[in-house]
């Protein structure tokens, strides 16, 4: 099969969802309602082609001027004069009757410039398109109106780019445009409010000749770099990610824990995936920054995304258990990224991770905490569920070692390993912490109570916490002098601890 000649947009993300570009020639309709991003899309369509791929294009205006035009421009980083000066690129300000009377004429002298320069894409800029309402004819009108436009333009074998002003797509209405008929690429532009707050979507509705990714993307506009698309999470990947998978079974890594690498065989697999469960107080985040400052010991890189504490917050609770993590940050061994958690846009926070994985290349990674993307997501729809699983399969890709510490709200025993959250199954190893009262004090609990392809025992094993040096296991057996072991009591993660019999005294 012939290679296929495709337009590649050149806006970052998009020529993603569009499997490398759009076949050439063809007519592409750009719906969507004020305030979408339309006219910045179909600038940077041109914007990309002159300045990347030696594409010269035209920008036509109807309403907005080209002074403002090339002033947002600006503010996105984009120099279109000089791209004017250098014979790359034109901006018509005209009427729409005069725009439909020249792509009528033989003898344009709109088409006899596009040829002159070598013109391959064009951008127009609010072609004339309403919905039809039946009865009235005006869906036959713009049909036709859109059809001459459509001919004139395909006669030059130009990649054109139509913004139509959409408003029925802001809700959750299906009405079809009396243009989409036509057009070869239909592109759908939404503003979307998600718990008061505004997200703006690309939808591929359809694409003549080509694949696509189906379904809505998000996107945003940066200054100094213009339009980044976030193919949506739920999307599927490369093969390389949907299958990749654990399969290592010989390398350990070290849990950084006095004690625990000997109830985790050794430490956790590459690939594998661990959560650590319990409630808040507990030692989760003290065994996460003891896992990353191992590694720093071990010469691994490591990764550690928070969303619940800043990094001055986080370079201070290590000090405190004696790790000088600035030194560690400094040196590039470690890195930390803080998300805040208050309107996160799942697409885009993916997307970030996704970069940071690749580019970093870290053995061991860190995230703090689950819960806190539970609460902000939900989980009882497919939100968490779905952005859950695409980490996993990120991680699993790129064989890094990942811990997840997760807050299970359950004080006194627990009723299940992770509450609301139904991902156990796509979890390698859960590790339950939790406080076990005896007598009038509170004692920490270890259970290793999953441990894929491994052996394990599921006891319980007491922990500490010593300031200026973080948690270890205790031995199952302490000093008699001391309080008595857990080995001494049994219904230790219920909600009813009772001694063991003693054996000697029957």
């Amino acid at each position: 099969m012939a290679d296929r000649d495709l337009v590649k947009t050149g806006i970052s993300g998009l020529d993603s969802i569009l499997s490398d570009g759009i076949p050439r020639g063809n007519l592409i309709l750009l719906e969507g309602a004020i305030g979408t991003g339309k006219t910045t899309l179909g600038v940077e369509f041109v914007y990309r082609g002159a300045s990347q791929f030696d594409e010269p294009g035209i920008i036509v205006l109807f309403e907005v001027s080209p002074d403002k035009i090339v002033r947002d421009a600006a503010q996105l980083g984009w120099d279109l004069p000089a791209l004017e000066r250098a014979r790359k690129l034109k901006i018509i300000f005209t009427t729409r009757q005069v725009f439909g009377q020249e792509l009528q004429q033989a003898d344009s002298v709109l088409l006899e410039e596009a040829a002159e320069m070598g013109a391959r894409r064009i951008f127009v800029d609010g072609v004339p398109g309403v919905i039809g309402v039946p009865g009235n004819g005006g869906g036959v009108e713009a049909r036709d109106t859109f059809h001459v436009l459509a001919e004139g333009l395909q006669r030059e074998n130009l990649t054109a780019v139509l913004a139509v002003e959409a408003t029925a797509f802001n809700d959750q209405r299906l009405l079809a445009l009396p243009e989409e008929t036509i057009a070869d690429t239909v592109i759908r532009l939404r503003m979307e409010e998600v718990t008061r707050a505004a997200v703006r979507s690309i939808e591929i509705v359809k694409s003549r000749g080509h694949d696509f990714q189906m379904g809505r993307h998000t996107f945003k506009i940066v200054d100094g770099r213009g339009m980044e698309v976030y193919r949506r999470v739920q999307a599927p990947r490369r093969p390389s990610r949907d299958e990749a998978a654990a399969f290592d079974l010989t390398t350990r890594i070290t849990t950084g824990v006095p004690g625990l690498d000997a109830l985790v065989n050794g430490g956790y697999l590459l690939g594998s995936t661990t959560v650590i469960s319990g409630i808040s107080g507990v030692g989760k985040s003290v065994m996460g920054l003891q896992y990353v400052a191992e590694g720093a010991r071990c010469g691994q890189r490591s990764l550690m995304l928070s969303l619940d504490e800043q990094v001055p917050q986080i370079i201070r609770n290590a000090n405190s258990i004696g790790i000088d993590f600035q030194q560690l940050i400094d040196s590039g061994i470690v890195l930390v990224q803080y998300d805040t958690p208050q309107e996160i846009e799942i697409d885009h926070h993916f997307h970030g991770i996704e970069q940071l994985v690749q580019e970093f290349k870290p053995t061991r990674v860190l995230f703090d905490s689950l819960s806190t993307y539970g609460s902000n997501l939900g989980t009882e729809g497919r939100m968490f569920r779905d952005f859950f699983h695409a980490l996993v399969a990120l991680m699993k890709e790129h064989q890094t070692v990942t811990v997840y510490n997760h807050e299970n709200p359950e004080m006194l025993g627990m009723a299940s390993m992770m509450g609301d959250f139904h991902m156990s199954s796509l979890v390698d190893n859960i590790l339950l912490m939790n406080w076990i009262e005896l007598g009038d004090a509170f004692r920490l609990g270890l259970t290793v109570a999953k441990m894929r392809a491994n052996p394990n025992t599921r006891a319980t094993h007491e922990c500490e916490i010593l300031n200026g040096q973080g948690m270890r296991v205790l031995p199952r057996q302490i000093p008699a002098s001391m309080v008595r072991p857990f080995s001494s009591y049994q219904n230790l993660i219920s909600r009813n601890p009772a001694r063991r019999p003693d054996p000697s005294a029957t």
